[in-house]
């Protein structure tokens, strides 16, 4: 009798034991670059937040998921959810502080056109082939291979940051075959109930060194309670922009992230200046 596949004591889905399949990154390989370039996000709480202002650089922390030290960011969206505490909370501490980082000049370590986590977690089981691994999904390491793989699925930039899966998807399988470009393309179409929320569609960048914060970061987007004038100064040393947003007392900071994609979508528009990607 075949032994079940073998699973870790912190997910639902098979640990891999092969090396992932290769068609969806020759998929996107071959696709034509988006002519919008979209920058990094990495988004953190107050607490750390004090501590990369010191060191200057975002640094690689302990991920259970890959069992090594990484570093994660998501292409053009501001969608990781950093707090512990999910719940609502007067602490300040928990607030989320986003950094919005030129795409240029920073080589991720893997690229996953989805949060690997939840991946692994389970959480796309629904839309996945059940011997699908998250190394099935795994695009080159190259910068051109977000935009590469934007432009395959979306009709534009401004599409994908807003996961217009109504509207702005494409379909780009024609074969029967293409099991994981459909399977991906299942995922990121689903408007139902579902486990997730829009890191399903969001490009996840994971890198294993530090990320120098100097003339890398466009912007950095904090609550304004932390904005003090030192606070201000540093990240204008950063060669960045500050823009603080208002806060609400007892708001879970997952709230607090929709107002930050409100500030990057404005900042992406060309608003704020320093970058303009549509």
């Amino acid at each position: 009798m075949a032994r079940p596949p073998k699973t870790s004591a912190i997910d639902q889905r098979p640990v891999a034991q092969r090396q992932g399949r290769r068609e969806f990154a020759a998929a996107v390989a071959g696709a034509s670059p988006s002519s919008q370039v979209l920058p990094y996000t990495h988004v953190t709480d107050g607490y750390a937040f004090r501590d990369v202002l010191q060191s200057g650089e975002l640094r690689p922390t302990p991920c259970r998921v890959f069992g090594t030290d990484l570093l994660y960011m998501f292409y053009g969206r501001p969608a990781y959810r950093a707090a512990q505490e999910d719940e609502s909370s007067g602490i300040d501490a928990y607030w989320p502080v986003c950094f919005v980082l030129k795409a240029e000049g920073i080589k991720p370590t893997r690229v996953f056109p989805f949060d690997s986590g939840a991946f692994q977690s389970g959480r796309y089981a629904d839309h996945m082939y059940h011997r699908m691994i998250k190394e099935d999904f795994e695009v080159d390491p190259d910068p051109t291979s977000p935009p590469r793989l934007i432009n395959l699925f979306w009709r534009d930039g401004r599409s994908y940051y807003d996961a217009d899966s109504r509207r702005g998807l494409k379909d780009p399988s024609a074969d029967a075959m293409d099991f994981e470009l459909r399977a991906y393309r299942d995922l990121i179409a689903s408007t139902g109930r579902a486990p997730f929320d829009e890191r399903n569609s969001s490009v996840e960048a994971q890198f294993d060194g530090p990320i120098r914060l100097k003339d890398n970061t466009v912007a950095v987007i904090l609550p304004s309670e932390f904005a003090s004038p030192s606070v201000m100064k540093r990240i204008d040393d950063l060669g960045a922009i500050s823009l603080p947003f208002s806060t609400v007392q007892r708001q879970g900071p997952g709230n607090m992230v929709a107002q930050i994609y409100d500030v990057v979508r404005d900042l992406l528009s060309g608003i704020h200046g320093g970058i303009a990607c549509w």
